[in-house]
């Protein structure tokens, strides 16, 4: 079997949209009504100091980035059950399409969050609306014209670059810890608590070799699209020796 088909990944994809629609579906919907719950609390009590919209949107942006750094860990959200997994172990496809298959299903998820953040944003906007028109604005248009926005607009583009190869970098950390621990329901806890273990030892390090050490922002970058392929790869492999029956980890 080739590694990669286009037409067999269709209908790979077919077939993962349609497993997991249903979870999709619920999640967006739990989604959506947390983020209005505090969205619209955020703005609710703040609706009265002199600056009501800064915590609503630095929890909008909070959610924006969470959803984009630990959308890794939902690879597997849908398969809960070893008979999920029988079913797309037995499916005509390679390692590879199941894989990139899996992979689009969490970017869907991705997709989901940025709704439900958009649906809050406008749902607080109303409900502000109602209580005290003054107040009432869409916090993605504050954040537009906001002096953050500026700073990341009027910004140097390798600085962007350097942000956004760590954030993707830390994407892929979380996509190989939840294809290295076998836990699908919670996918995001494990990868978290080893990510700051990690940032506590890599961090204590740091401060070691503070005197001595000194790296260009370019090195930085450069260092963390590596890591990011390393990961990619990594978790791609980690994925391929996955069982059927395992022990805690994927190895």
């Amino acid at each position: 079997m080739k590694n990669f088909n286009i037409k067999r990944f269709k209908c790979l994809l077919r077939w993962t949209y349609e497993h997991d629609r249903a979870e999709f579906v619920k999640s967006t919907l739990w989604g959506i009504i947390g983020m209005i719950l505090c969205v619209v609390l955020i703005q609710w009590g703040q609706s009265h100091t002199e600056t009501p919209n800064k915590v609503g949107m630095m929890a909008m942006l909070l959610g924006f980035l969470t959803a984009i750094v630990i959308t890794g860990s939902n690879m597997h959200y849908c398969m809960k059950t070893r008979d999920d997994w029988r079913m797309l172990s037995v499916l005509p496809a390679s390692n590879l399409e199941k894989f990139l298959a899996r992979y689009a299903s969490s970017l869907l998820m991705m997709v989901g969050v940025f709704v439900a953040l958009a649906v809050a944003d406008v749902t607080q906007y109303l409900v502000i609306l109602v209580m005290n028109s003054e107040k009432a604005i869409l916090l993605g248009n504050y954040f537009l014209h906001s002096s953050a926005f500026h700073m990341i607009t009027d910004g140097s583009f390798a600085g962007n670059v350097g942000i956004a190869s760590f954030v993707l970098m830390l994407h892929s950390c979380y996509l190989v810890g939840n294809n290295f621990f076998r836990n699908t329901k919670y996918g995001w806890v494990f990868p978290n608590l080893t990510l700051v273990l990690l940032g506590v030892l890599l961090g204590s390090l740091l401060a070691w070799l503070k005197p001595e050490f000194s790296a260009p922002a370019q090195f930085i970058t450069a260092l963390c699209l590596l890591v990011t392929v390393f990961n990619y790869w990594l978790a791609y492999r980690l994925f391929c020796r996955r069982q059927l029956i395992g022990k805690f980890v994927n190895l």
